[in-house]
């Protein structure tokens, strides 16, 4: 007895060293997402000076965005920024990658708050292994109004029926997994019943909205767990994005095809031999 305590505890101390490393790895990986530190001040830089018309602007540029096409179309994104300082700006996003031995390029998004109004900002560079300047190779912006940008809200005012139906089946898909899950964790069943619960949030097939406009998409060729998501990115000008799954385990969970517990056979006791009478007694 003694021995099987200190074999629990030896497992107990690897499992809890298993966790800590795989924190640390974790906390590693979201170090490692840092994003270069001259690309949030590059991207400003840029920003300002397209919206000021600065002359510094074509030592950044690259080959192909001085070409007089590009430099008019340059013209007509400048139009869409509001005239003035903005009153607030922040990255929020970016995307790097690497070519080994030969180029790093990035997107940085930075909102830019004005009155009224809100500018979503593109900028994309590119740079040779090894250097430190960055060469800009794209500019994209994005204006709306508060107004405008209120719509992008989850609200349920206003949207149309077949958006009010994808809500319902989205929550009729959980609710049914959980009542599986439920049934699964009730059941008297003792032998391999935890195994149930994966098939009580298994589905097929995806079902995806975008919340904003309405717009709907499915596939059928999917198997997953759960399948319940409901997500939208960390710029004010991303819609949320719902989606669902069929939940076909619950469902045959719940009508007692899967997960129905064996009937127990009745034990007969067998039946005692009558007593044998002594005719002399």
């Amino acid at each position: 007895m003694g021995a099987y305590r200190v074999k629990s505890k030896s497992n107990w101390r690897a499992v809890l060293a298993g966790a800590a490393l795989a924190c640390a790895a974790l906390l590693a990986g979201c170090k490692a997402l840092t994003p270069d530190p001259s690309l949030d001040p590059t991207a400003r830089e840029v920003y300002a000076q397209v919206r000021s018309r600065s002359p510094a602007l074509q030592a950044r540029l690259a080959p192909g965005l001085k070409t007089p096409q590009a430099i008019a179309q340059l013209e007509q994104v400048r139009a869409y920024i509001p005239p003035g300082e903005p009153t607030a700006g922040a990255m929020i996003g970016w995307n790097v990658s690497t070519v080994v031995g030969q180029q790093q390029t990035a997107v940085i998004s930075h909102e830019y708050d004005y009155p009224g109004k809100v500018v979503l900002a593109q900028v994309a560079v590119q740079r040779p292994i090894g250097a430190k300047a960055w060469t800009v190779t794209g500019f994209h912006v994005q204006v709306a109004t508060l107004a405008e940008l209120e719509g992008v809200r989850f609200t349920l005012a206003g949207r149309k029926p077949g958006q009010y139906v994808f809500l319902a089946a989205m929550a009729a898909s959980l609710g049914l997994m959980l009542a599986a899950v439920i049934k699964v964790i009730r059941s008297p069943r003792r032998k391999f019943k935890w195994l149930w619960l994966p098939v009580a949030l298994l589905g097929v097939g995806a079902f995806q909205m975008n919340w904003f406009n309405g717009f709907f998409g499915w596939k059928l060729m999917n198997v997953s767990l759960i399948g319940f998501t409901a997500v939208k990115g960390f710029s004010r000008f991303d819609t949320w994005q719902l989606s669902f799954i069929f939940p076909l385990g619950a469902i045959l969970i719940l009508a007692g095809v899967l997960g129905r517990p064996r009937p127990t056979k009745a034990r007969t006791e067998p039946t005692p031999a009558p007593a044998a009478v002594d005719p002399a007694s």
